[in-house]
């Protein structure tokens, strides 16, 4: 526990230091955070080499950054382009998939039964980065405009495709309709249930801490102001003698 909260510490002050330096360069603070996490790993200056920290930074960061995100995601404004975001994402997950493709099949990879990688390579190639793309459209203050709104949806249909093709890869060798249906069912449960609880589930959850906060806050304020006047109240008076002036 102590070396967690010590390889915390090492990668903030990292991050800050780095982060000041690409922000006097003018780089994407993203880049420095690679940087800082490269210096102090296994393969830089070895201060972190515990893989239980660094799997733990991962997953705090990365869970620290997807709620930042979802702070500024509002899927009303997004579905409104919904058709320029159907028609580009369609567009550049096949187009970037058959080139993708194309050029690993020219470079000598496999495409047959028992050899996949040009199309796991193509796949590979053909989606972006979620995480990597907000974060930047974040700092550049993009994502409520016009072009942000399409590029998340893309990002966000690129995702969905990647759980669809992640949940069909196990039975490439046997793509029968009933697996390709089964493994097609639960890619749109899981996405169902997703958004049936974003929508139904944490409004109230939230709805709910907000008003414990509340009444919470309210109560302790109430106590902070009542504290000083009873206290006052309860103080013992002693009488005061008048002083008559000498004769």
């Amino acid at each position: 526990m102590h070396d967690l909260i010590r390889d915390i510490t090492f990668s903030i002050g990292a991050a800050w230091l780095l982060g000041i330096v690409a922000q006097f360069l003018r780089q994407p603070p993203l880049l420095a955070y690679l940087l800082g996490g490269f210096a102090l790993g296994p393969a830089g200056s070895k201060l972190i080499q515990s893989p239980e920290s660094i799997g733990a930074i991962a997953e705090l960061g990365l869970i620290f950054l997807l709620f930042m995100i979802g702070l500024e995601i509002d899927l009303k404004k997004i579905m409104s382009a919904g058709r320029s975001i159907t028609l580009t994402a369609l567009a550049q997950i096949f187009g970037g998939l058959l080139l993708g493709v194309l050029f690993f099949r020219l470079c000598g990879f496999g495409l047959r039964m028992g050899s996949w990688d040009a199309l796991y390579l193509a796949v590979a190639a053909a989606l972006s980065s979620t995480v990597i793309i907000v974060k930047l459209l974040y700092e550049k203050q993009e994502l409520d405009t016009l072009t942000g709104r399409i590029t998340l949806g893309v990002l966000v249909l690129q995702d969905l495709a990647a759980i669809l093709f992640l949940a069909i890869q196990p039975n490439l060798e046997n793509l029968a309709p009933s697996v390709l249906a089964l493994s097609l069912g639960r890619v749109v449960l899981l996405v169902a249930a997703a958004l049936a609880i974003s929508r139904y589930v944490l409004p109230a959850v939230f709805h709910t801490v907000v008003s414990f906060s509340a009444s919470w806050a309210s109560g302790c304020i109430s106590r902070v102001k009542w504290a000083p006047s009873s206290r006052a109240s309860r103080s013992p008076r002693f009488p005061t003698r008048s002083m008559s002036p000498p004769r």
